[in-house]
């Protein structure tokens, strides 16, 4: 353990860390959340922290920093731990993701047993995703001062435990209230996953972790109605609930291990001066929680790159949600499916997400090549052909359906969310690119608009389809999303002169210069 002497001011709230750290979601994600990253000097600190109580009195204060090499720093971890960590936290991430998905798959059985309609049922869908936009802007901050295995522990309880009222369910409200507080407690496993693999892998080598992150999340969604179809079919949706129940686990942040090692030396010493920097310079859990939930919709309502990233990430998280019913309807009523087959239609989302996983690597190297010379707008290029392939997707599974082979369709949906998936990854890494210290609230807002838009779409679905028609209903998606489609276009030419004229760009260079003068003060 390393301690370091300094005279006893506040330490000034510097960004992310000094290798280009920046703050994690979610996620969003997965549903990747928006948890930051964050560890001594590292991620966002809340303007107003003050040395106080005994360390006024104190003629030093002792900073209980790393070691070089210290064994317990996650950054330290042997690659073989790390990955443990990183693939039971993505086991996570796609556990919570199937739950989101595999719901619909028992709508008949539910709709008969509880003698509720079709847009009641689809309630049942739309609440999970409302949680995951509720939970993150708290989780979040809560994780950063209690420890993420404490809110691993507490949210996982909780998400396992809503099972049962789903399954036991007498009425539909039990089920929406039930499947609501399920997705708030979920929604860990998109929020805390990204904050852990930020605290284990630095930013130049984050890149795989992330990627099989956004994999789970693509996955998981896939693999519910895949697993459950034929669950719902032969056993009805009550058994559905009984199959869901899994738990996960990890480490702390690291600021928070620090924290813990300073308390523990002022009390075996007696000594009031070991104090971690995070500890200091962040203010309490309150003020923290009011900047969690506050700067996310600023930055929603008043950044135009924030607004009109999240409204073109929200349309198609929507459309992702309005696929799961609309699926059925289609393959029911146009080929014939059951229900056991209408979930192995979404084979699709993970044939698309790994093809998207792939074309990733392709992005990474042209943003290598390019950054110094674009800058942030380097992340973007393979969101410029998904938002070309996206609105193609929707038009081929709108007119292939009843012309030919099952297979147009399903062909369509592979391109949908194939070109979902780039688009995720990209608006993730551009946003914390270009807002850096405000990377968790800008991702925060993002995910805001995209959960609240996959709460919504599935209430519209039924009615849409039947009044429009399967072909004319999905077209009117596409043409939604091709009017969408200019977005990265516009940002890739544009995007410096927007950040120029943006409070809150200003104020990170603002940061970058004083960070300079930070580094030679810190001791």
């Amino acid at each position: 353990m390393e301690v370091s002497p300094v005279a006893p001011v506040a330490p000034k709230p510097l960004p992310e860390d000094r290798e280009g750290r920046k703050e994690i979601p979610e996620g969003e994600g997965t549903e990747l959340g928006p948890e930051g990253g964050s560890r001594s000097e590292q991620g966002t600190v809340v303007d107003g922290g003050e040395v106080t109580g005994d360390m006024e009195k104190s003629k030093e204060v002792i900073w209980v920093e790393w070691e070089e090499n210290d064994p317990e720093d996650p950054y330290n971890f042997t690659a073989r731990k790390k990955w443990t960590i990183t693939c039971v936290c993505c086991l996570l991430t796609a556990i919570t993701a199937l739950t989101s998905t595999s719901f619909p798959m028992g709508n008949a059985s539910m709709e008969a047993d509880l003698h509720t309609s079709r847009e009641m049922a689809a309630l049942g869908l739309s609440g999970f995703p409302l949680g995951f936009a509720i939970a993150p802007m708290v989780l979040a901050p809560l994780a950063e001062e209690l420890g993420r295995y404490t809110m691993y522990a507490i949210s996982t309880f909780i998400y396992l435990i809503f099972f049962i009222p789903t399954a036991l369910a007498e009425n539909i409200a039990t089920v929406i209230v039930s499947r609501i507080i399920c997705g708030l407690a979920a929604s860990c496993g998109s929020t805390i996953v990204g904050g852990t693999l930020a605290d284990l892998f630095r930013a130049s080598d984050r890149g795989p972790a992330m990627a099989l992150f956004g994999l789970s999340t693509f996955s998981g969604t896939g693999l519910g109605p895949v697993m459950m179809g034929y669950v719902a079919q032969n056993l009805g949706w009550r058994y559905i609930q009984y199959i869901q129940t899994t738990n996960a686990n990890t480490r702390s942040s690291g600021p928070v291990i620090l924290k813990r090692r300073a308390a523990k030396l002022r009390k075996t010493t007696g000594d009031s001066r070991y104090q971690c920097r995070d500890a200091v310079a962040r203010a309490g859990i309150v003020a923290v929680l009011k900047v969690s939930l506050g700067r996310p919709l600023q930055l929603l309502f008043t950044e135009p790159i924030v607004a009109s990233i999240s409204l073109w990430i929200g349309f198609c998280w929507g459309v992702l949600y309005l696929t799961l019913e609309a699926v059925s309807l289609v393959m029911e009523e146009v080929y014939g499916f059951n229900i056991g087959q209408c979930g192995l239609v979404f084979f699709s989302v993970i044939v698309g997400a790994s093809i998207g996983h792939v074309t990733n690597r392709y992005q990474e190297k042209l943003y290598q090549k390019r950054v110094a010379k674009q800058g942030p707008e380097a992340r973007l290029y393979a969101a410029l052909v998904g938002a070309v392939l996206f609105p193609s997707g929707l038009f081929i599974f709108a007119f292939s359906q009843g012309r030919g082979h099952w297979m147009g369709p399903i062909c369509g949906l592979v391109i949908i969310f194939a070109s979902i998936f780039t688009i995720y990854v990209g608006v993730f890494n551009y946003l914390a690119d270009v807002y850096t210290l405000y990377a968790s609230s800008a991702l925060s807002g993002q995910s805001l608009s995209r959960n609240v838009a996959g709460f919504a779409f599935p209430l519209f679905t039924f009615q849409m389809y039947d009044r429009l028609g399967f072909q004319w209903a999905s077209f009117l998606s596409g043409c939604l999303g091709l009017a969408l489609a200019p977005v990265p276009y516009i940002l890739m030419a544009y995007g410096p002169r927007i950040r120029a004229a943006s409070k809150f760009a200003r104020g990170l260079e603002k940061i970058e210069l004083k960070e300079e003068d930070a580094g030679s003060d810190t001791v």
